[in-house]
């Protein structure tokens, strides 16, 4: 008896995990575009311009760093992404960004 127990909470460790996994690579990748679009519509420069630095999963939110490139000049941008029971909203963009704001740096 105790060794199936044993064998049934080893098991749960390799399955459980590969499921929460799946679900943290989704969201990141749905981040990144959702965030890369909304900095290039915000900035006012396209998509290859805005250019995927780093992420970080946690277990609320996502946090995403870009490097914003316009006139020959560099804007590192922050997003922070909330994980909502399995929707993924922008909770904030900083420094905030405009047309104005990015071509002043």
């Amino acid at each position: 008896m105790r060794s199936l127990m044993f064998s049934a909470l080893a098991l749960s460790a390799f399955v459980i995990p590969g499921a929460a996994s799946a679900n943290e690579v989704a969201d990141r990748s749905a981040a990144i575009q959702l965030c890369r679009a909304e900095i290039s519509s915000q900035a006012g420069v396209g998509a290859d311009q805005v250019r995927f630095d780093k992420v970080r999963t946690r277990l609320s939110s996502v946090r995403v760093d870009f490097d914003v490139w316009r006139d020959g000049r560099l804007t590192n941008v922050r997003c922070e992404v909330a994980r909502n029971a399995g929707e993924l909203t922008i909770a904030s963009i900083s420094p905030e960004l405009s047309n104005a704001t990015v071509a002043a740096r």
